[in-house]
């Protein structure tokens, strides 16, 4: 198993940074991993590891405005006007042409965790290099375009005003209601994992945990307005899906919301779906204590799902 670094020019020319993790021998099929908010490719460095030992090549990059692809100081999570939604996606297709062309031939399997879930969700339905199956994973429940109305709204007010400057207002209008799920937490951060070293962690790194722009939140707010139209949905019917979440995590509102979005598929046709809930696990399942039923469970998923 080898880890090596790599980089990719992105939309308007951006340098993305990025890691895959490649197995000793010739890989079994290609893993390919959307990150999500407030995050880096680095957290998953232990499950690509995993992974590569079962044959697997995996790839991660830091979207743009994340992690080691920022280029302006101080600049994670700050997205200007010119920046959108559509921008992330698109660096994400520069990625997988690098994939197909270090390893053509061989099947890609993408996995988004939470932002990157949606990420997920979309590629399926827009990449034209189609994946040969996806993994759902800490996914955001339905929103409805009048759902959305308001804050969409309120992010564009703000940013009218603040402009590019960090909205402390909205993260908080996005995280206070997940730590408010728990009685008497720890942190802020409590609703990420049981696991409090991997908490602590999160707390201390500085790529991780910050506020976005306002721009931000207006483009991933009209992401989750979109991404569950059925104009989208239809349109990839026979992909192997893996939707994968832990029962406690707010984000999917303790499993409920992920069952809303498996049924949403499900009523559209799709005739390979797969639902997993990780007993006593939150929001980041391959951080949980329990995180080797997890990285079991989707070994077993990936070896079905590529034959």
């Amino acid at each position: 198993m080898t880890l090596e670094q790599f980089e990719v020019k992105g939309k308007n020319n951006l340098t993305l940074k990025g890691i895959c993790v490649l197995p000793k021998k010739d890989p079994k099929a290609i893993i390919q991993i959307f990150h999500g908010m407030g995050e880096h490719k680095n957290r998953y460095i232990p499950f690509m590891q995993f992974m590569a030992d079962h044959g697997y090549a995996l790839y991660a990059h830091d979207h743009r405005k994340h992690g080691e692809s920022v280029t302006e100081e101080d600049g994670y999570g700050i997205f200007e006007s010119t920046d959108t939604w559509y921008d992330v996606l698109d660096d994400c297709y520069s990625v997988s042409r690098k994939i197909l062309k270090d390893f053509p031939g061989k099947k890609l399997i993408i996995m988004g965790h939470s932002m990157g879930s949606v990420i997920a969700r979309e590629f399926i339905a827009k990449n034209p290099l189609v994946p040969q199956a996806a993994i759902i994973m800490g996914t955001v429940p339905v929103m409805t375009p009048m759902k959305a109305f308001v804050p969409k709204t309120l992010a564009n007010i703000i940013g009218l005003f603040k402009g590019k400057k960090r909205s402390p207002f909205l993260a908080g209008v996005v995280n206070k209601p997940l730590i408010a799920t728990y009685e008497n937490p720890r942190t802020p951060f409590d609703w990420l994992t049981h696991d409090e070293s991997i908490v602590d962690q999160y707390i201390e790194d500085p790529l991780c945990g910050y506020a976005y722009s306002a721009q931000f939140y207006k483009e991933f707010i009209g992401a989750l307005a979109t991404v569950n139209k059925s104009s989208l949905i239809m349109r990839t019917k026979d992909i192997p899906i893996l939707f994968i979440s832990g029962i406690e995590d707010p984000v999917g509102e303790m499993g409920e919301g992920v069952k809303t979005i498996y049924e949403l598929y499900n009523g559209h046709g799709y005739t390979n779906l797969t639902l997993k809930l990780i007993e006593n696990a939150r929001h980041e399942v391959l951080n949980e204590i329990n995180k080797n039923i997890t990285y079991e469970e989707i070994l077993v998923w990936c070896d079905a799902a590529i034959v």
